[in-house]
Formats: structure tokens, C-alpha cells, sequence
């Protein structure tokens, strides 16, 4: 195929205004907002995509979604309504510079430089880098996406600020015409963390996606996360979810989305009991 021309461009997305935009405020950027609802600019990054570089180099600069893992804090760009532990209590967003190069069919590699993770600019930023390789055999059947974000892995009591350290691998394995299966599973580790010193989590999530016809797909998660010290989600233990969901797209511009959901922890963290079923419906409106 002939390469296409170098090209510019930019994003920008927000929560605006948003009852959630306190989930994934940035340290350091319109992080004083103490309102039930707020503004959160998400992404804004310019991005230049250089075809000729090997098979193509696209570099971004500004703050942009962490790349790695299933899930995203974008509804559209997720399997389902809910999202998982392992996203949950992850980094969201980076502040920097994002490059991804394709260096064949079967290889990519991505790197970053940025400030921390969901930091901006601020006192407690620690200089931190992504790094990561994709591999696609199979003529793409099967993909390996392995990133990690290494930083000074410590908790910076003085700021209160988490620098964790995360390695990430996700496998994705088409099952026929209409079946897809992915495996995410995450580390993540702290030092100097009060009253724990080390602080360490894992988590293994298990999507199956199977479209049922042109306007309706079905969703499975099945995850694990064990917050070995509780420094994550406030309550240690092992967490275990399953959810099953529904995606309808009675027009291209329309999604319904009902799912339930069953989470346990035998620490009872869910207001003293250790289960807690959910069900819910999001809406979303795509232009």
C-alpha cells in the first residue's frame, strides 16, 4: 500500500460538567474544585503522524489517556457500562510526550516521557516513562499488548502522592467471525506508603465479547484483584466480580447498555456485608 502524508492535528475532550470529573482530576491541574459537579479536561494533545518513519510514528504531546489495559474512561471506548478493578484503581491519565512506532505487520513499540500519572504539573510529580511492545501474528487473530510505567515508586508522604510503578499485558484472541476473548492482567507496586511501607496489587480480568447479530452484542467480565494492603480501595483482600452486559444499537447513532453485576470480598467492604449486586443501563448518544 502507498504511504499517505505527514499529518497534524488535535484533540480535546472533557467531563463538563460531570458528577465523576473527581475520579480522574490530574495532580496540580483544577484539582481545588470541591463541588458535587466539576470540570475535568481529560485529553488535549496535539498529535503529528509521520508515515515515512519505518511503518509510521504518530507522537503526542499534552495530556492524553494512559495506553494500556481494555478499558477506557471514554463510555463508547469500553465493553461495558461498569468499569473493572484493575481500571478503577489505576492510572488514568499521563502529562507529556507519546510515541508509537510500527516497525512491521507484527511489531510495535510504544514510550513516553511525562510527569507521573494522573499528575500535571506539580511539587509532587516524579519524572516518569511508559514503555511498550505490541505483537500481532496470526494476521492480527491474536494480539500482545505489554506496556509498563516506571517511576520512582515511592509515595511521597510529604505531597500525599501515589508514584506507582505498573506492568500491564493484554491478550486478545479472535474466536471465530464473531467471538473475541481478552485477558488483562496487571501489577502494580508503591514503596514507602504510611503505616504499610510496601504496597502491592495485582489484577487478572477476563472479557468474552460476542456480537449476536448486526444491531446486538453480549458482553462477559469475569475479574480478580487482590489489594494485598488495602492501599487501593481502602478494604485489602481479594475482590471478585462478574458482570454480564448487553449492547444494543437499534441506530448508529445509539447504544443501550444494561448489565449486571455481583462483586464479593470476604473483608466486607460494601457497607459491612461482602457482596454486593448492582444493576444498571447506561445511554450513549455517539456524533
Amino acid at each position: 500500500t502507498e504511504k499517505g502524508e505527514a499529518d497534524l492535528g488535535f484533540r480535546f475532550d472533557t467531563i463538563l460538567p460531570g458528577s465523576d470529573y473527581r475520579f480522574t482530576l490530574a495532580r496540580g491541574l483544577w484539582d481545588d474544585q470541591t463541588g458535587r459537579y466539576g470540570i475535568d479536561p481529560v485529553q488535549f494533545y496535539a498529535e503529528l503522524y509521520l508515515p515515512d518513519v519505518a511503518q509510521g510514528l504518530s507522537v503526542k504531546l499534552g495530556r492524553f489517556f494512559a495506553p494500556y489495559g481494555v478499558e477506557s474512561i471514554a463510555a463508547p471506548d469500553s465493553p461495558l457500562g461498569s468499569r473493572s478493578y484493575s481500571f478503577s484503581y489505576n492510572p488514568f491519565t499521563l502529562t507529556g510526550a507519546l510515541a508509537n512506532l510500527k516497525l512491521s505487520d507484527e511489531w510495535s513499540v510504544k514510550a513516553a516521557v511525562v510527569t507521573g500519572s494522573d499528575a500535571f504539573i506539580d511539587p509532587a510529580c516524579s519524572a516518569t516513562f511508559v514503555a511498550g511492545v505490541i505483537w500481532t501474528p496470526d494476521k492480527g487473530d491474536t494480539t500482545v499488548d505489554f506496556t509498563t510505567i516506571l517511576s520512582d515508586g515511592r509515595f511521597d508522604q510529604r505531597e500525599n502522592f501515589h508514584n506507582p510503578q505498573i506492568f500491564d499485558v493484554v491478550v486478545s484472541r479472535k474466536l471465530g467471525e464473531k467471538t473475541t476473548w481478552k485477558l488483562e492482567a496487571l501489577y502494580g507496586f508503591t514503596n514507602d506508603v504510611l503505616t504499610i511501607g510496601y504496597s502491592h496489587w495485582y489484577g487478572i480480568t477476563n472479557y468474552l465479547i460476542h456480537q449476536l447479530d448486526e444491531k446486538l452484542s453480549t458482553t462477559g467480565r469475569l475479574e480478580f484483584f487482590d489489594d494485598i494492603q488495602g492501599q487501593r480501595t481502602g478494604t485489602r483482600g481479594l475482590y471478585t466480580a462478574g458482570t454480564v452486559g448487553l449492547n444494543y444499537r437499534p441506530a448508529n447513532w445509539l447504544s443501550i447498555r444494561p448489565e449486571v453485576r455481583l462483586d464479593h470480598n470476604e473483608n466486607r467492604p460494601f457497607a459491612g456485608k461482602a457482596t454486593l449486586f448492582t444493576a444498571t443501563m447506561d445511554v450513549i448518544v455517539h456524533w
